[in-house]
């Protein structure tokens, strides 16, 4: 009696799944992932939970403003020792920008310097830099653009030039 009630309710789950999947339809609309808006979710999200909307403008300015509260510095080298011999070779430094960016890029181009006298003295026989590039942005990002950009581009490190410096 049990198999056949097990049985029973089993078909008939299957059966009412089938009529869900049947009758649900897309309609004309597509969903694409350019159409989500992070800001109108927020703002529903703030409002839904009956929250400030002074705050949800706030933390809005924060994520529009994330990408310029770094400092990223990049050189491009060729590397080569006795072995091999590399190129297009990114090293890129990243800083926290305090709102002095002069001083951030000098910090973050002192440990892309440090790093290279460590990769000569252990690793290298020669390095030559092809290019240096500093932006207002963090360094995944600039690598990603240029990785797209340069073909054949190679990531060394991305060096934490706020924790490296503090160190001292």
């Amino acid at each position: 009696m049990k198999s056949f009630l097990r049985t029973r309710f089993c078909s008939l789950s299957v059966i009412f799944f089938l009529l869900c999947t049947l009758s649900v339809k897309a309609g004309d609309d597509v969903v694409r992932p350019h159409q989500f808006d992070l800001a109108k979710l927020v703002r529903a999200s703030v409002n839904f939970l009956g929250g400030n909307a002074g705050k949800a403008e706030v933390l809005l300015e924060k994520l529009k403003n994330r990408q310029t509260d770094r400092i990223c510095v990049c050189e491009i080298m060729e590397l080569q020792n006795a072995n091999a011999q590399f190129s297009n070779v990114a090293v890129l430094a990243e800083k926290t920008n305090n709102g002095d960016m002069g001083k951030g890029y000098k910090v973050a181009e002192r440990q892309i310097t440090q790093e290279k006298k460590q990769m000569k003295a252990q690793f290298f026989d020669d390095i030559k830099v092809n290019a240096r590039i500093a932006v207002a942005t963090d360094c995944l990002s600039l690598y990603i653009k240029l990785r797209q950009e340069t073909t054949g581009l190679k990531l060394y490190d991305i060096l934490d030039a706020d924790t490296r410096s503090e160190v001292k």
